[in-house]
């Protein structure tokens, strides 16, 4: 049998961080957050799996409607599996000057107005495969967390190691 996942896929992957770009409208990202952010969209059922304290974020209950017993999988190894994925797309929107190196590798000056205009009219798309739900959630509720610390990103996540990050 042959499976399709598209956490995967580099053009779905292209797809899925054009539209986050474009609905966060941020000057600058770090790496590791478009990473952690777009694996949330890809798997939006793993929003409701979000360590955070009892009654934050109240929304992320809204997503245990995505769980599909289909897509069955462990979640640090599928984003381990999806690394390279994301360097191949981050090298690309470095490519189309939609992203540029900022004072270290690890962040990222935003230039929107270089994602072509097809691409982004397809992102924003309503009729496309990507949970604008997600997008939101993650606008709304998480791209004000730090990467690293206590209650950041990569431990709430708990998709990449944080034990050993310097604030």
């Amino acid at each position: 049998m042959l499976l399709y996942n598209k956490a995967l896929d580099a053009n779905h992957t292209l797809l899925r961080m054009t539209a986050l770009l474009a609905a966060w409208k941020a000057v600058t990202v770090e790496g590791e957050a478009l990473r952690l952010f777009d694996f949330l969209i890809a798997n939006p059922a793993h929003i409701h799996k979000l360590s955070v304290p009892r009654g934050k974020f109240a929304a992320k209950n809204d997503f245990k409607s995505y769980k599909n017993r289909y897509q069955s999988f462990e979640p640090k190894s599928l984003f381990n599996a999806m690394k390279e994925t994301h360097c191949v797309v981050i090298e690309r929107f470095v490519d189309l000057g939609i992203l540029q190196p900022h004072n270290n590798h690890s962040e990222y000056k935003v230039q929107l107005e270089n994602i072509p205009e097809e691409l982004k009219k397809l992102a924003e798309s309503s009729e496309n495969s990507i949970s604008s739900q997600a997008i939101h959630f993650i606008i709304e509720n998480l791209i004000s967390i730090p990467i690293t610390g206590s209650d950041g990103l990569k431990k709430i996540t708990n998709l990449m190691e944080y034990k050993y990050d310097v604030n």
